[in-house]
């Protein structure tokens, strides 16, 4: 009994589509994730990601402050001196996804550049900030 070559020619199609048809398809999967994430903002990709809005240096009087927090919890903002020594808390609390303001008076500290440093429960950023009353 022999298989012919016919038989052989099934059994290489076979073989192929048993092979080929996984490696097309992981190659297809990782190809779709790749152009998903390319073109997903970092927003909806991260959502955890959180931002202090452009300053516009140097600040006088009432220094309104937006950013965004890509996930709710604790959440503390403070001036910091250039040599990374805390000078002024100006929040320490719970808050929730979204987008927030806050409002502080700059005449309170003195001239000079300092850093606004906040921090999330998974995330620090860090903004320069130039104070001349």
């Amino acid at each position: 009994m022999s298989i012919g070559n016919d038989g052989i020619g099934y059994f290489f199609i076979l073989l192929l589509v048993l092979i080929a048809a996984p490696l097309v398809f992981w190659i297809g999967s990782v190809l779709y994730a790749w152009v998903k994430w390319l073109f997903n903002d970092k927003q909806k990709l991260n959502a955890s990601y959180s931002e202090i809005k452009d300053i516009s240096n140097p600040v006088r009087g009432t220094v309104k402050l937006t950013y965004m927090l890509g996930s709710a919890g604790r959440t503390k903002l403070v001036l910091v001196d250039n040599n990374f020594n805390e000078k002024n808390e100006l929040f320490h609390e719970d808050k929730s996804i979204g987008k927030h303001s806050f409002e502080f008076e700059s005449n309170r500290i003195e001239n000079g550049s300092y850093f606004l440093e906040m921090t999330t429960i998974n995330q620090k950023i860090t903004k320069k900030l130039v104070i001349e009353n």
